[in-house]
């Protein structure tokens, strides 16, 4: 069998089936780590068993505050008997048992439809996955070069870890900048996206993806870009511009796309630089900004737009299988997205039926919010990495 042959086939064996992010979510779970039980009672078996179901509803409204958001109140609470049927799995650290009392830090693990199903009989807007916790990585640019870690100098850095601003929808976990930090990763890596080094830090920080955040302080304004990394290819946060935090002496210009850019010469290579009336020098205002920036990014992302469904034929330009697989993956996160059927597989392409909510711009916005761009050739629809 030739090369170009067993690519199709191997392609081909990817796409059976219908393909919908429902179908994705039905074998996976949605995982809420590290709830903190202690329960006494009159054996420790008891005890156990108290603080287990705790867990379980301390990991459901975890859950759900996390994928309802301001409507989380709205979303009934399922009886101890159908919350665990919801239960995939149970996972214990640091137990201790004595007489009558019971404590641990407990992983919960739900059955992603179970929970689905729920929030869609609640009526209420939702997103399609809980908030993922990511681990930033702050580089600063010098103007000379990039630091991230403390023995270089990096105020950037220490505003993360002293970042206590309360009220943001996604989890952001700072480094503690030790030698295994410093063993990991360094500048280059993190600036350009080295995934392999990334995957050990999300491993040993328990995220699930890392946000990779770089600042330049001058003296005309503060500027940063986001990249977020759940995979081999980040995708860039748009930086909101928040409430001005201080009045700065500075020339704003508006872009074409309507942020607003205080940076007048932006980092190359580094992606474009946006903000708001952010003073220099002013890393804490700036922590702020970014997390703003994130929860606004996660929330256009993952909540499915209200109105009819709509249907459309794409086409996606392929060169691997492992091009394919990361597409793939990629449109299976938009909440937009209802469905996504692949019609026909090729080598270099593949033809593909899109079901989606509300208007053809939520789509294309959709699609944007995780890298994949949607544009016009003649009379096909394509849809091709940012």
């Amino acid at each position: 069998m030739c090369k170009a042959s067993t690519i199709a086939v191997l392609i081909g064996l990817l796409a059976v089936g219908l393909w919908t992010n429902e179908a994705l979510a039905a074998g996976q779970v949605f995982t809420v780590r590290d709830v903190a039980v202690d329960e006494t009672a009159g054996d420790a078996q008891e005890a156990r068993q108290i603080a287990l179901r705790n867990a379980e509803v301390i990991a459901w409204n975890r859950l759900i505050d996390s994928m309802a958001g301001v409507n989380a109140s709205q979303v009934g609470q399922p009886d101890g008997q159908t919350l665990q049927s919801m239960v995939q799995s149970l996972e214990f650290a640091d137990e201790k048992i004595t007489t009558g009392r019971y404590r641990a830090l407990v992983t919960v693990r739900f059955r992603s439809d179970a929970v689905l199903g729920w929030l869609e009989s609640s009526g209420v807007a939702h997103a399609s996955a809980p908030t993922p916790t990511l681990l930033v990585l702050p580089v600063l640019d010098t103007g000379d070069g990039h630091v991230l870690w403390l023995e270089g100098g990096n105020p950037w850095l220490t505003a993360w870890q002293r970042d206590r601003s309360p009220g943001h929808v996604v989890p952001v976990v700072a480094p503690v900048a030790d030698l295994d930090d410093l063993l990991a990763i360094d500048e280059a890596g993190a600036v350009s996206g080295d995934w392999s080094a990334m995957q050990g830090l999300i491993s040993r920080y328990r995220a699930d993806g890392v946000l990779v955040a770089v600042a330049r302080s001058n003296g005309e304004g503060f500027e940063q870009s986001l990249t977020w990394y759940e995979g081999p290819s980040g995708t860039n946060v748009p930086v909101s511009r928040p409430e001005p935090m201080a009045q700065v002496d500075s020339t704003a210009t508006t872009a074409t796309d309507g942020t607003v850019v205080i940076s007048t010469a932006p980092v190359e290579g580094t992606g474009d630089y946006s903000g708001g009336a952010v003073a220099p020098g002013d890393y804490a205002a700036g922590v702020v900004q970014a997390r703003v920036s994130l929860d606004n990014f996660w929330s256009v992302a993952t909540t499915a737009p209200t109105g009819p469904e709509a249907v459309m034929v794409a086409e996606i330009p392929i060169r691997s299988l492992s091009e394919w697989v990361e597409i793939r993956n990629l449109l299976a996160r938009p909440a937009v997205l209802n469905q996504s059927l692949p019609l026909v597989v090729g080598v270099d392409r593949v033809r593909i039926l899109l079901r989606y909510f509300g208007t053809f711009e939520q789509l294309r916005t959709g699609l944007r919010q995780v890298g994949l761009n949607l544009t016009a050739q003649g009379n096909t629809w394509l849809i091709v990495p940012l």
